[in-house]
């Protein structure tokens, strides 16, 4: 994470802009705690994050809707769960298309399905543009709002260093399992 930090501090916005295209949740959060520092302006970090998350899904939405037959090997070991996520992007697609923004894993997977669904282009595009706001806004003054909290966190964490993979290994854990339970025969 302070890799992450020193980073947008050098090259700010435009790193925030190229990993907002694909999800971003961590660019978004370490601009508002930088933000909360007087190092960047957070209403531009989230209007670039806003715009890069919207142009980002919108191009897997794409992919996914013109070119299946291309992208099909590279989810050939992920079929059921594709299917899975075609299924309930049908069922339940706004609060699918909302909600997808905040869990990390499934911002570049969704879109992605919507579009092999068939899903409508125009409302697919209302719709996301709507979460990324709701997601940029959300997550930028929340770093914002505990900026210093955050700060706090990550100094003590950084004498650990083993515990942030070892978080980031359960959750990815808790993500794989849930998706192999709902995508049984």
């Amino acid at each position: 994470m302070q890799d992450m930090i020193d980073t947008l501090i050098k090259y700010g916005y435009i790193v925030l802009f190229f990993y907002s295209l694909g999800g971003g949740m961590v660019g978004i959060l370490a601009a508002g705690v930088l933000s909360s520092q007087g190092k960047m302006d957070l209403s531009f970090c989230i209007a670039l994050a806003f715009i890069a998350n919207t142009i980002g899904s919108t191009l897997l939405f794409i992919l996914g809707k013109y070119y299946k037959k291309d992208i099909m090997p590279y989810f050939k070991k992920h079929r059921r769960k594709l299917a899975l996520a075609m299924m309930k992007t049908k069922q339940h697609g706004i609060i699918l298309l909302v909600t997808q923004k905040f869990i990390y894993g499934l911002k570049t997977f969704i879109p992605i399905a919507a579009g092999m669904a068939k899903y409508n282009f125009i409302k697919f595009f209302i719709i996301n543009t709507l979460a990324s706001l709701a997601w940029a806004i959300v997550l930028g003054f929340t770093a914002y709002t505990f900026g210093y909290v955050i700060e706090a966190i990550f100094d003590k964490l950084s004498l650990y260093p083993y515990a942030a993979p070892l978080f980031l290994l359960f959750l990815a854990g808790i993500i794989w399992l849930y998706l192999s339970k709902f995508s049984k025969k």
